[in-house]
């Protein structure tokens, strides 16, 4: 039956194919309808470090504006995944954490000194921290999200991809923009900036800024207060210095807060009690106290703790840019750092079984330098260099079974043997990334191009790590350090084919490499310290882009190989009282596809998409704790089919004013969680759909709008994790609507 229903409506969504890309316009344009043209208007975008027609790329790049990404109430890149079919996400433990996958490759490890396989840049800056990638899609211009390994151009060498977010800059007028929008849960967002000359062309400025804040939509039953609540903020200005045509100097200065809750969970008994013997009632599993949530509601549970989260991000970037007649030089230098605290009910239960706090503190430093040729030449190159250092100091911890102690005798109940007491593992991991790139395009013909790049890395790890109980007297656990240098040489190849004006065949072949590390959780066994390989990735992709139909539809479609070899895999050990979190190299994975994207602009009032994604992603040889076997298993976070459509038309009222509805919608099959693939952690196949009318003025500078977000009230798991015998499960969040009032100036 789920099949067949999720067989209907992925027939329903291709149905929209007549005309099928508001959603999807370009970084940086206007819309087709706010501009009062016919056909798909051109897509610039800078993926390969110039600007260019995204058509004339040959990468697979999704690019969404900034006025699109308003319009669907995207807040950070986990919500990508409505827009973009293959990126999808994994929610940890945190409300401002998030492990990233984009073709099925990623890493579902919510540790701080995960770095993840689909890079996160903003304005050019690789960021390195987890919960720092969450607070810059505001004021944007538009995001692009390219696919596959980019070792050769960008910072830090990804496997999976990245996802480029490039803030609104100062204009050479004065302009302005607010948005303000208030919905369920007393739902409030406020968003806007402002931006112009302050001293002619020499020195402009921007400014803009953020706050979210909304009430909990999960009961907790035990004191009756409301959980899962958000409370944010995020600011940003930008100052350019143009001394001259020929040179750029622009600083960027950025921070934000974030003061809400920590994510609560759902609880699911395991079914054992603490010495391992099944523990059931009525069929119910439970766990080792006998609790279990039967009612099936989630939105209520039963917690005895509260949790909060403490998170602050500052950063600075400085980049200049000359323009040295046949050349120019680009730098960029950045400083990021994030202050986090995050308590956290890991139980989920109205017993305290495991209390979690998370303290992280990392800071990283940047330095990129590029040369480049002038566009228009036989010959196209670009050369450069990167510098990336980070350091990350943690106080982490875990109160376990507190429940069994006397609270007068401390020490008498503190039972390091069993794991009983409050378990520190605090670390300190410094990495420092050294590398060298280039690469160049070369016009065989007027038609053929050759392109070729090289990318070689030095990425070095130091990795100090404690583990102790300390309660009233501390009783040393671990003490492990470990160093560890990884080296590799990245490499990418294509052809293509400009046939006619609009229609580009090309063909690529790449290589992305993702350095090995340490695993970044609870540890008490050096043996589960040891340093994980680099994972590398050899990824082959052919495709075409097409403008048809006088340009009225846009028809772009790719197929993909990728050969994964020693892909890094997040697991956990079960074999103790305490689940410990686990860093593995699988042997190797194959995974290959077929992405297609459909855009059209049929009228000036009408326009539509619909984008698909076909994947089997599998372990080839992947022998994990235990002698385990997950050979041919499906990888985690790796949906077979992903469809998103939507479309929006726009009706004309007296007195030049016009009412817009725009639906969009997803589909996603069945995704693991897990690569041990058990059926108790399967994501069942769904789907999500959201709609917006809204009444725009005759210069479209003011708008009124209602909005609903996953109106289906669609709930699916997004997380889940092993405690003491229980799971912690998170879900999505309900269906949510609202109005909203956007003006620009």
């Amino acid at each position: 039956m789920m099949k067949r229903g999720f067989a209907m409506m992925s027939v329903s969504l291709l149905a929209l194919i007549p005309a099928v890309a508001a959603a999807q316009e370009p970084a940086g344009s206007s819309s087709p309808a706010a501009a009062g043209q016919d056909g798909v208007g051109e897509i610039v975008v800078t993926a390969q470090r110039r600007e260019q027609n995204i058509q004339d790329v040959p990468i697979s790049i999704t690019a969404i504006s900034g006025d699109a990404l308003t319009e669907v109430g995207i807040r950070d890149p986990r919500d990508l995944s409505i827009l973009v079919p293959g990126l999808s996400s994994q929610a940890g433990t945190s409300a401002t954490t998030t492990s990233l996958f984009l073709r099925g490759v990623g890493i579902g490890d919510f540790n701080s000194n995960t770095t993840g396989a689909v890079g996160v840049y903003v304005d050019d800056v690789f960021l390195g921290a987890n919960a720092g990638k969450l607070f810059n899609v505001f004021d944007s211009e538009g995001i692009e999200v390219l696919k596959g390994p980019q070792g050769t151009l960008y910072g830090r060498n990804t496997t999976a991809g990245a996802i480029r977010f490039s803030s609104r800059k100062p204009t050479d007028a004065f302009s302005a923009n607010a948005a303000l929008s208030y919905g369920r849960f007393n739902e409030v967002q406020i968003e806007g900036g402002v931006g112009g000359p302050i001293a002619g062309d020499v020195l402009k400025a921007r400014v803009a800024g953020t706050y979210l804040r909304r009430d909990g939509w999960l009961l907790n039953r035990v004191t009756g207060n409301k959980l899962n609540d958000l409370d944010m903020w995020a600011g940003r200005a930008i100052v350019d210095f143009t001394p001259n045509s020929d040179i750029l100097i622009r600083a960027i200065v950025h921070g934000g807060q974030n003061r809400g809750g920590a994510r609560q969970f759902q609880h699911r008994g395991s079914g054992i009690d603490f010495a391992g013997n099944p523990n059931f009632a009525d069929g119910v599993p439970l766990d080792g106290l006998g609790y279990a949530d039967t009612d099936g509601d989630l939105n209520a549970g039963d917690y005895d703790i509260e949790g909060q989260e403490r998170v602050n991000v500052f950063g600075a970037s400085l980049t200049a840019s000359i323009d040295m007649g046949g050349v120019s030089l680009t730098s960029i230098s950045a400083y990021e750092q994030v202050r986090r605290r995050t308590v956290e009910d890991t139980d989920a239960s109205p017993n305290n079984v495991l209390t979690a706090t998370y303290v992280d503190r990392p800071q990283q430093f940047s330095q990129e330098l590029r040369l480049q040729s002038k566009d228009g030449g036989t010959v196209n190159w670009i050369v450069g260099g990167y510098y990336f250092h980070d350091k990350l100091v943690t106080e982490s911890a875990f109160d376990i079974l507190r429940v069994f102690r006397d609270p007068d005798d401390l020490l008498g109940t503190l039972d390091p043997v069993n794991s009983i007491g409050n378990f520190a593992y605090p670390y300190t991991q410094k990495t420092e990334s050294w590398a060298a790139f280039a690469q160049a395009d070369v016009k065989l013909t007027d038609r053929l191009t050759l392109t070729g790049g090289l990318r070689y890395s030095v990425d070095s790890i130091d990795f100090d790590f404690h583990s102790f109980f300390d309660d009233v007297i501390i009783v040393p656990v671990l003490d492990f350090a470990g160093s560890k240098t990884f080296k590799d040489l990245s490499w990418r190849a294509a052809l293509s084919f400009q046939a006619t004006d609009d229609l580009l065949f090309y063909a690529s072949s790449s290589k992305g490499y993702n350095s090995g590390g340490f695993a970044g959780g609870s540890s008490s066994d050096p043996a589960q310290l040891q340093p994980f390989r680099s994972e590398k990735l050899y990824a082959y992709e052919a495709g075409f882009k097409s403008d048809l139909l006088d340009r009225k539809l846009r028809f772009n479609a790719a197929a993909f190989y990728y050969d994964y070899r020693d892909l890094q895999v997040f697991v956990f050990d079960t074999s103790g009282v305490l689940p410990v979190q686990r860093k593995l190299n699988a042997g190797n994975a194959e995974l290959y596809g077929l992405e297609v994207e459909l855009q059209a602009q049929p009228s000036r009032t009408f326009n539509a998409f619909v984008n698909a994604s076909l994947l089997h992603a599998r372990y080839k040889d992947f022998t994990a704790l235990a002698a385990d076997d997950y050979s041919g298993n499906k990888l985690v976070n790796a949906p077979e089919v992903a469809i998103s459509a939507g479309f929006s038309v726009t009706q004309p009222l007296p007195g030049d004013s016009a009412l817009r509805l725009r639906v969009d919608g997803s589909l996603q099959s069945e995704t693991f969680l897990t690569p041990d693939n058990v059926p108790a952690n399967r994501v069942k196949p769904y789907g999500t759909a959201n709609v917006r009318l809204s009444w725009l003025s005759r210069d479209e500078n003011l708008e009124l709008a209602l909005w609903g977000k996953n109106i289906t009230g669609t709930r699916f798991v997004t997380y889940v994790s092993p405690v003491v015998t229980m799971d912690q499960i998170n879900y999505n969040d309900p269906a949510t609507y609202g109005v909203q009032a956007v003006l620009k100036f």
